[in-house]
């Protein structure tokens, strides 16, 4: 999917619904969040770049972290999400950052030089049509050992959250072609070697990733057929099953519900995940 097929994919009913369900994907990835900016050293940046800021709920965490003397600039190319990130954002203390929202796209938005110290994002990088001229072009905006701090998802067998879903709906729908391991989307930074690749090519060093085991914990209704049909309205089972009749989609829904049982408890899905934790230097 090419960077003009996001904006128009996040412009349209897939930014409305995520904007919809902006508070619980906040409660759902917080834990990541906070994981992340408490690998990052962060202590002393002043001026932060959230790249994919969404509905900008990790953007207030930066903004809590680094405190009043400093900004937050969230960039996002969804116009829904964004409004959602405004709103929600009014209210920030006064001992928190001063954050602001774009609405732009970070790979050829013309940042001004020496602009930021930190460059920030939760999962919202992966969607590059052109990845090294993505992070040259943030590179860019950045001052002399400005700190960059993003999370990624490792390969999808390594998240059952992702894998139990799809393994199931199988069963009563053909799988897709297997896509391009680097095409843009959830899983592209899932090898290691490429990132670090993408990350030297774009003029950044000290590149380290950090291994990290996650769960991800589905419980915003009381049963298990509530949860598991949450989780399939998110990731790439979503797409699959909104082109199917709905005899189709009732199989697939007793499927997934099936497969996901063994990690229902206390009224909670607990899904492994794992993702990457990666820092460098411009």
């Amino acid at each position: 999917m090419s960077n003009q097929a996001q904006i128009e994919y996040w412009n349209g009913e897939t930014g409305e619904r995520w904007a919809r369900r902006n508070d619980m994907m906040s409660r759902l990835l917080k834990p990541v969040a906070q994981l992340l900016l408490d690998h990052a050293d962060i202590e002393g940046r002043t001026r932060a770049l959230d790249v994919g800021c969404g509905g900008g709920s990790q953007s207030r965490e930066l903004a809590a972290r680094l405190g009043a003397n400093a900004s937050v600039m969230g960039v996002d190319i969804s116009g829904p999400l964004l409004e959602v990130a405004r709103n929600r954002s009014e209210a920030l203390s006064a001992d928190h950052a001063a954050v602001d929202f774009v609405e732009a796209d970070a790979a050829s938005y013309p940042f001004e030089a020496n602009s930021f110290d930190l460059v920030f994002s939760r999962f919202g990088v992966m969607f590059f049509e052109d990845p090294v001229a993505a992070f040259s072009n943030i590179h860019s905006a950045l001052q002399p050992g400005a700190r960059l701090a993003f999370c990624c998802w490792q390969n999808v067998q390594k998240n059952d959250w992702v894998l139990q879903p799809l393994q199931a709906a199988f069963e009563h729908i053909p799988a897709p072609p297997k896509p391009d391991p680097h095409a843009p989307g959830p899983f592209a930074f899932a090898d290691p070697d490429r990132v670090r690749s993408i990350l030297s090519a774009s003029g950044f060093v000290d590149i380290e990733l950090a291994p990290r085991d996650i769960t991800m914990q589905f419980g915003e209704f009381p049963s298990l057929e509530e949860n598991a049909s949450d989780l399939m309205q998110i990731g790439p089972i979503a797409g699959l099953i909104a082109e199917q009749d709905e005899a189709t989609r009732e199989k697939v829904a007793a499927a997934v519900t099936n497969a996901l049982a063994p990690f229902f408890k206390d009224g909670t899905l607990h899904l492994p995940g794992a993702i990457w934790l990666v820092t460098a230097s411009s």
